[in-house]
């Protein structure tokens, strides 16, 4: 049973919720688990505007934890350990190092939309799984929300 769970979410992408957090009950002691909700709010880059981009990205780190938090208590509640972490950066190089500063001994990371060369993970969890020193484990969607969202 792993001791912390690191769980990268992406909020835009609901309807991967129940799978991610189905796995994560699977492996997770109540008592003993400590489950890491974890989102990266892409850094955003506005040149001349510093102070501008300072204020709309503590703003947007500041609602994406509230969105996590909303999350976590929905899914989590007080069954489980849990804590809400956001960070801004690249989303790939952020859940690894995130990994490592946490000490997590699991990521469960969900995969979506693979396109192009990602013909089995989605960019993001393929660029996890090739480069993280921690055991992953990558959860699909499941087939009955799969055929509700194309619906």
């Amino acid at each position: 049973m792993a001791k912390k769970i690191l769980i990268p979410i992406d909020l835009d992408h609901e309807r991967v919720f129940d799978s991610v957090f189905a796995t994560v009950k699977e492996y997770a002691n109540p008592t003993e688990t400590e489950l890491v909700l974890f989102a990266v709010v892409p850094q955003l880059h506005l040149g001349y505007f510093p102070s501008i981009e300072h204020r709309y990205m503590h703003k947007l780190v500041k609602e994406t934890k509230r969105r996590l938090e909303k999350l976590g208590s929905e899914r989590l509640g007080d069954n489980y350990k849990w804590q809400a972490l956001v960070e801004g950066g690249d989303p790939r190089k952020r859940i690894i190092t995130a990994a490592d500063e946490l000490g997590a001994d699991l990521i469960v990371l969900a995969s979506h939309d693979p396109r192009g060369s990602d013909v089995i993970f989605g960019s993001v969890a393929a660029y996890v799984v090739r480069h993280a020193h921690h055991s992953i484990l990558v959860v699909r969607q499941r087939l009955e929300a799969a055929d509700r969202s194309a619906a």
